[in-house]
């Protein structure tokens, strides 16, 4: 169960959430413009000193994040933590700075886990709730409670990336609209605490999945709503999506949601338009504002249109009723990774072991397009003969450091779209997964030594099948 939740986000923390602030608009870029910025807005954290950038401003975020949520009762010695991130710290995508971005020890500061060398959960948008998927099996290995903490913030270089995938609008838009053109960047910590039992929202799942090839109508969403069998919670009065655009994209998010939820009176929204796109940490910011919705009406929640353009409810300026009813959050990122998870009714108790899902069996596996990077052709060519004979319950990449664009990805200063797409850390776990047609979860983890967790998914009693990328990528270890 959810005990406990901080937030630092373009609307505040969860007390002035919960207060009632009025929502605050977009905000200028707090860099200079240049000849290739279409979007000039962005959702910086409310509060925050613009002039911190990089680590600075990753740790003044997680601070907030984490003192907010630890208030009052420090965690017992011990207690696991488990960071998330999509870009870490990372102020440029050059090969120093990006390789740094993800080491946990110089992050961490003035927290109980100061100087901690961590692994980093990191799937494009799905790096929060996969974070989340680890704390789970802490704790279904016998950990009483567990932290997760998801942080993302707003620089030049990732505006470039995704100014070059050309998928920012200019300006403020409704989500889930036929003209809609994309989003503005923001950036957010969300802490949660999580507990084996006692009052608050049960957690439900999450369970992962990805999409496997342009082909496959079912969808890595599709399969992860399907695991978390949404329905036997009970009825779902509320949907949190992401609702990034464009229209296709928006188009598969609300097909999959329709198969598991086919009452379009139920209503659904995103974080995304009041809080940006937070990358990594906006899955678990749903879950945390969908926590917070329990105990009272968001107008951070309210949007500005009545209806998505397959005519589904949205919570519009009224505002949706609080409601402690089952509350599910879905996420799908850019990349592929896709993930869903639900607040269920306060009954609470964790501490008996979901089992895992039964193994879904090989899909067809993918062959692969045109690759740029070394790695990831390695992967796509040895990966084949390195699939177990059954599906295990769950795939591991560990990337001991973060991929770096070849030089020929970078033109005039600025990442190819393909290349955006291939040093994001989750792009070397689907490579294997589509190398192996795994449709079952995935996670991805770059940075320090995993063996503590690992550990744990033994306890849980998941079979998982484990590829290690060793610094510079000179050996790859299959297990």
């Amino acid at each position: 169960m959810v005990s406990a939740l901080g937030l630092a986000t373009a609307q505040g923390s969860a007390v002035e959430l919960l207060a009632g602030a009025a929502p605050v608009p977009p905000q200028p870029l707090p860099w200079l413009a240049d000849r290739w910025t279409t979007s000039g807005l962005c959702r910086p954290a409310r509060g925050l000193d613009p002039g911190l950038a990089g680590a600075e401003r990753w740790r003044a975020l997680a601070r907030r994040a984490l003192d907010e949520c630890l208030a009052g009762s420090p965690p017992p010695p011990g207690t696991p933590l488990v960071v998330a991130s999509c870009n870490g710290a990372a102020e440029s995508f050059e090969a120093e700075g990006w390789r740094r971005a993800f080491d946990t020890a110089g992050l961490l500061e003035d927290v109980p886990w100061a100087g901690a060398r961590l692994p980093v959960a990191s799937a494009a948008c799905a790096s929060g709730l996969q974070g989340l998927f680890l704390a789970r099996l802490l704790l279904e290995a016998g950990a009483d409670e567990v932290v997760v903490l998801a942080v993302d913030v707003l620089s030049p270089a990732a505006h470039a990336n995704f100014e070059a995938l050309r998928i920012l609008s200019p300006e403020l838009q409704a989500p889930w609209q036929p003209g809609t053109e994309g989003f503005l960047c923001g950036e957010a910590a969300v802490a949660l605490r999580l507990r084996r039992g006692g009052p608050g929202p049960r957690l439900r799942g999450p369970m992962l999945s990805q999409d496997l090839n342009g082909d496959d109508d079912e969808g890595g969403l599709g399969r992860a709503l399907d695991s978390l069998e949404v329905l036997d919670g009970g009825p779902v009065s509320l949907i949190l999506g992401q609702g990034t655009g464009p229209p296709e994209v928006d188009r598969i998010e609300l097909a999959a949601v329709r198969r598991v939820v086919p009452d379009l009176a139920v209503p659904l929204t995103t974080p995304l338009f009041h809080f940006g796109h937070t990358l990594g940490a906006s899955g678990l910011l749903g879950l945390a504002l969908g926590t917070l919705q329990r105990c009272r009406a968001l107008g951070a929640l309210a949007l500005p249109a009545s209806r998505a353009a397959d005519d589904r409810l949205l919570v519009d300026g009224l505002g949706a009723s609080r409601s402690d009813r089952q509350c599910l959050v879905v996420c799908r990122a850019l990349g592929g990774a896709c993930a869903a998870a639900a607040l269920g009714e306060a009954d609470g108790d964790i501490a008996t072991r979901e089992p895992p899902a039964a193994p879904l069996g090989w899909a067809a596996p993918v062959p692969p397009g045109p690759i740029h990077h070394p790695l990831l052709r390695r992967l796509a060519e040895e990966g084949p003969r390195h699939r177990p004979p059954e599906p295990p319950d769950l795939l591991i990449v560990h990337l001991c450091e973060p991929l770096t664009p070849p030089r020929r990805a970078v033109v005039g200063g600025r990442l190819l779209p393909s290349a955006v797409l291939e040093i994001t850390p989750g792009r070397a776990a689907l490579q294997v997964a589509q190398g192996w047609g795994y449709q079952g979860p995935t996670l991805c983890l770059v940075g320090a030594s995993a063996g503590a967790n690992f550990a744990a998914l033994e306890s849980s009693g998941r079979r998982a099948g484990v590829v290690y990328i060793h610094p510079g990528y000179e050996n790859v270890e299959w297990s």
